[in-house]
């Protein structure tokens, strides 16, 4: 089963060795479940194996105690670090959500043909970024509905509304 990247070690809080989490879907409550799980760290080409000892919450933010960090100087060690889980411990998707790995190796089609291939996804600030591998140069494709018509995650495919896009 493959992992997603659920959120990222913001910075140490508290006494006892608890991190402060961001979300990266904005949801927090499968955070709660983790408590007792194993999850995988990953910064920089490396990974580390934790389990987590307890999650609170702070505010809307997730707080996490992992297993054998004990001060806030070594909580602060795992800052950066992407914690990636389990599908079945990430978010819950609604009708018509998707995870963003998901788009990684779709092809994208304008006009029943296909155009490129996503390699990757970038955030802007104002959206994310479709960045399309379209006959050996990359193209960067804003990921709104203006742009982007149907997902199709099972087939692998999302329509580019806007040809103009690979110009």
């Amino acid at each position: 089963m493959d992992k997603l990247a659920i959120g990222k070690v913001r910075t140490s809080t508290g006494v006892h060795g608890y991190v402060k989490v961001l979300s990266f879907s904005g949801e927090v409550s499968h955070f709660r479940k983790l408590k007792g799980q194993e999850i995988e760290l990953r910064r920089d080409g490396r990974t580390k194996f934790c389990m987590i000892e307890d999650v609170r919450m702070s505010g809307s933010s997730p707080t996490m105690k992992i297993s054998g960090v004990e001060s806030p100087e070594e909580a602060k060690k795992f800052s950066g670090w992407e914690l990636y889980v389990e599908r079945d411990k990430a978010a819950v998707l609604n009708s018509g959500e998707y995870y963003l790995a998901d788009l990684c190796k779709c092809r994208l089609i304008f006009d029943g043909k296909t155009v490129g291939v996503v390699k990757a996804i970038s955030d802007n600030g104002i959206s994310d970024l479709l960045e399309i591998d379209n006959e050996g140069k990359t193209v960067l494709i804003p990921f709104m509905e203006q742009y982007i018509g149907a997902v199709d995650i099972e087939a692998g495919t999302i329509e580019l509304i806007e040809g103009w896009l690979l110009e």
